[in-house]
């Protein structure tokens, strides 16, 4: 028996070795494929590795409370990066639970909450403290956590019907949601210890630059949907609650689980079944686990018992079906005033990744300006706001709908010369008026279309400054032994491995200038609100720098020059003399003010708190009756093709409605629409 037990140690211990080992050959796969694809020529010596590993202790331990000065130090001399990454996972279990047992008696007894203090959760301490200041730290941080939970439905309810939760029974929920989080969190299986490896050579990735990731199968996958117009789903994805319980965490509109009607966000799901295979309770599941569980049913049945409100337990049957992204769902419109002018609001460009054709958002403006060409209006207004970019490809398509022909930008990739892209389709769709909306949240492909538009004098870019991504990434196998310097295959990868997301190419226009950290400035800015608080480019450390390349351009025949000044003064005088931009501009210089309070000085206590959320509301409520006072230059219609799909569906109809809403109150794009009027009028 001894010898059997002794056999059985023995095939483990060599099992767990083989399994490290492959993960050391992976984090060193990580560093080779990068630092032979990536555009960028990074010196990966040994103060590269450091940053990578400070970058993996920072993102487990964002606020500096889980490990300590030696525990950093200690860490930083482990020698093979693969034994760091399961020292500090383990390490960091045992902290998490000493901070879980710190926190438990100081919520055994009730914190006092009249004591004037402020928190700042973003000050960088290091990790440098010693467990009497790692109490005070704890402390404030619990404060935070009990007032966020006792003034939760303060900012929904009006003040006078506002009732405060009693503190103790918060502070008993809080304390068994961390216990919860933490047995979720301490490294007891190889799932955790998986996650950790995950993140580490994610970091690596984001060290080369802030848009190379690692991707397992699953979060490729993911992506890839991101970037898609339909998918088939079971139309939901599963979150976990405060403690930890597996719920609905959202739902598409018009998919699967929205379609039967039962099932509803929220709704605590007890037990998940594959029809003819398996089936799980989540009891012991993350959220993660679940929705990994959930994709084995693909193709098949699965069947979800489920907990709603009432407590009342249903069983549900699921198919999967496929559905549109809403996210990703074009809207057009007519803005009807003294001329009529098309409205399109572009949310994403989205793409076929597993089409015959690939079609994609490019096609479908198509068939949209189309639309709206046969209700006669004289000019378009395309709206990138917040349009985070996604298929190089589609941009491309799209600037040829609206160009006839040449060349479009410069690509450089690491191993090649530089290339010039140019449109792939002669002719176009649209030759007329054309602006386009942008702001700080406009990026990557958004950008490329607009440099574009701007190189050719095709669109007047209207709003403020994006976010200055001039690269491009592509996904590709981890194993790239099937690939030669080019990416050129040369054999099957092992997928098993995983992928790289990686920029190999930087991006220039015809002047063969780049807009990379420094972004598209707009030919006339307009002010929008949450100006300055959005995140550039440029605020990341491992951002790329400008450049220039050097490439001949043929063909090149830029249109006539539009009016750019005349419109620009035009606008800016309205601007300046409108008390709703003027008030615009005030409120965005308070919500800097606020902003900065929320990340250095959060007060924690009951007065303090309350005073902040006061101030936050009010600033809320200048921005409802400043939107209310907009009276808009045109009237928002559907184009006759709209209206009769808006017949069909109850969904189309309401969601119709809460854009129109919207729309009317949009001071940005009533400063567009006056801007398009004026670009059309010089156009006749």
């Amino acid at each position: 028996m001894k010898r059997v037990v002794c056999a059985f140690f023995g095939i483990l211990a060599l099992f767990r070795i083989s399994f490290a080992q492959e993960y050391c050959d992976k984090v060193n796969l990580m560093y080779s494929v990068y630092n032979r694809f990536h555009i960028e020529n990074k010196s990966v010596d040994d103060d590269f590795k450091k940053d990578v590993r400070r970058k993996f202790l920072h993102n487990l331990d964002p606020y500096n409370f889980i490990f300590s000065k030696e525990d950093h130090s200690k860490l930083m001399t482990v020698s093979k990066d693969c034994d760091f990454v399961e020292k500090s996972a383990r390490l960091f279990s045992l902290r998490i639970s000493e901070f879980d047992s710190i926190s438990s008696l100081l919520l055994d007894s009730k914190l006092d909450l009249n004591v004037s203090d402020k928190l700042n959760l973003y000050e960088s301490i290091d990790g440098s403290v010693v467990l009497k200041e790692k109490k005070i730290r704890v402390e404030q941080v619990l404060k935070f956590m009990v007032l966020e939970d006792l003034f939760f439905e303060y900012d929904y309810l009006d003040p006078d019907s506002f009732e405060m939760p009693n503190q103790t029974d918060v502070q008993n929920e809080i304390s068994e949601r961390l216990s919860k989080r933490v047995s979720m969190k301490t490294l007891d299986s190889s799932e955790r210890l998986l996650a950790f490896q995950d993140d580490f050579l994610n970091a690596i990735a984001q060290q080369f630059d802030p848009h190379s990731s690692y991707f397992s199968t699953n979060k490729k996958e993911d992506f890839e949907n991101a970037l898609s117009k339909e998918i088939i789903s079971f139309g939901l994805s599963f979150g976990e609650d405060d403690q930890g319980g597996i719920i609905i965490a959202s739902m598409m509109p018009g998919g699967a689980a929205w379609k039967t009607g039962e099932i509803h966000v929220g709704d605590e799901v007890l037990e998940i079944k594959i029809k003819g295979k398996s089936s799980k309770k989540t009891s012991s599941m993350s959220a993660s686990k679940a929705n990994n569980f959930l994709k084995q049913g693909r193709g098949g049945v699965v069947e979800l018992v489920l907990k709603s409100e009432g407590s009342r337990l249903i069983k549900v049957e699921l198919k999967e079906e496929v559905t549109e992204v809403e996210s990703n769902i074009i809207s057009s419109f007519i803005l009807e005033g003294d001329t009529k002018i098309g409205y399109i609001v572009l949310p994403g460009f989205y793409t076929d990744f597993g089409g015959l054709f690939g079609l994609g958002c490019a096609n479908d403006v198509a068939k949209e300006l189309m639309k709206l060409q046969k209700e006669g209006v004289e000019g378009i207004i395309l709206d990138l706001r917040y349009n985070g970019g996604g298929s190089l490809k589609e941009a491309m398509d799209l600037a040829g709908i609206f160009i006839d022909e040449g060349p479009f930008v410069v690509m450089n990739k690491k191993y090649d010369k530089p290339r010039v892209k140019k449109d792939r389709n002669r002719g176009l769709i649209y030759s007329g008026p054309l602006t386009v909306m942008v702001n700080g949240a406009s990026a990557s492909a958004s950008e490329i279309l607009s440099k574009i538009f701007q190189d050719y004098n095709r669109a007047i870019i209207v709003g403020g400054s994006t976010y200055g991504k001039a690269t491009a990434q592509s996904i590709i196998p981890l194993d790239t032994s099937a690939y030669d310097d080019k990416l050129f295959p040369r054999g099957r990868p092992n997928n098993e491995l995983g992928y790289a997301k990686i920029t190999l190419s930087k991006i220039y226009g015809t002047d063969l200038e780049t807009y990379q950290k420094n972004g598209i400035k707009p030919d006339v800015e307009i002010p929008y609100f949450y100006q300055g608080l959005i995140p550039k480019e440029s605020d990341y450390t491992t951002a790329l720098n400008a450049d220039k390349v050097d490439k001949n351009i043929y063909n090149f025949t830029p249109l006539e020059k539009l009016p750019t000044m005349e419109l620009k003064k035009t606008s800016s005088s309205r601007i300046l003399k409108d008390s709703i931009f003027q008030e615009l501009t005030k409120i965005n210089d308070d919500l800097v003010k606020l902003y900065e309070k929320f990340q250095t000085q959060i007060p924690i206590s009951i007065k303090g708190y309350q005073s902040l959320l006061d101030e936050r509301k009010l600033l809320e409520s200048r921005i409802d009756v400043l939107m209310d006072k907009l009276n808009p230059a045109f009237k928002v219609l559907n184009t006759e093709f709209e209206k009769e799909i808006i017949k069909l569906s109850e969904y189309c109809k309401d969601r119709n409605e809460r854009i129109i809403e919207a729309l009317y109150q949009d001071v940005e794009l009533n400063e567009a629409f006056l801007i398009t009027k004026e670009l059309t009028s010089k156009n006749k």
